[in-house]
């Protein structure tokens, strides 16, 4: 890997079929600390640069073989501002202009997504569609919110349009949850097990800062339970 190699926060339980359609990264060298793992390599789907499988294709295999629904996969990414940029990793309206995505779509357990802490607020019929900014009126909330779960209940979940998970995006070390939170909370009532996501990028927390900031966003988890 690249010294400006970073890796997402959490490890992803995918469907290993996703994962074979995906051609090997060239040169890839094996990552020691990740010895027997997954991981893709995230592309750009700005500059076109596809996402590659950048180790455990055997696995991959043997997954598909055996007819396993998923498997656990890191992803790993280049961050797309300089290795001298402080500011994107803690600013939202600075981090908004260099937003990438990879280029393909996976399929994962929403309730994965539920129990690793992905979501920056979750979603009930009584807070749904309740944004400040757009200061929908109770009527369009409540056209927002049948329109969704009918689409749903007809259809099931429309792959052309999966949820957006931003790697290291809380305090540049964290993955978050970007787009996709009202369809979490009808998916995980209706029983939905099987939803598409795909994985988006802009930086990572310096390395020396990184450690500090992972301790104090878990102390910060802890305070918020026991509170």
């Amino acid at each position: 890997m690249k010294p400006y190699t970073f890796f997402s926060s959490e490890i992803y339980h995918l469907d290993p079929k996703d994962i074979n359609v995906l051609k090997d990264t060239p040169q890839a060298k094996p990552i020691n600390s990740m010895d027997g793992q997954v991981v893709i390599l995230l592309g750009n789907q700005k500059k076109k640069i596809e996402d590659t499988l950048y180790q455990g294709r055997a696995i991959v295999l043997q997954a598909i073989e055996n007819k396993m629904d998923y498997i656990p996969v890191r992803i790993a990414f280049h961050r797309v501002t300089p290795w001298f940029d402080l500011l994107t990793p803690f600013c939202k309206k600075v981090r908004k202009h260099f937003y990438t995505y990879g280029t393909h779509i996976y399929h994962m357990d929403p309730l994965e997504i539920r129990k690793k802490g992905l979501e920056r607020k979750i979603r009930t019929p009584e807070n749904a569609y309740d944004f400040s900014k757009w200061n929908l009126s109770q009527d369009q909330r409540k056209k927002q919110f049948n329109e969704l779960k009918d689409s749903l209940t007809k259809n099931g979940f429309d792959d052309t349009h999966p949820m957006d998970i931003m790697l290291c995006r809380t305090l540049g070390v964290q993955d978050t949850l970007q787009q996709g939170h009202h369809r979490m909370m009808f998916c995980l009532d209706m029983g939905i097990k099987r939803v598409a996501v795909r994985f988006m990028v802009v930086s990572h927390a310096p390395r020396w800062l990184a450690p500090i900031l992972r301790g104090l966003r878990q102390l910060f988890i802890k305070e918020k339970r026991n509170g």
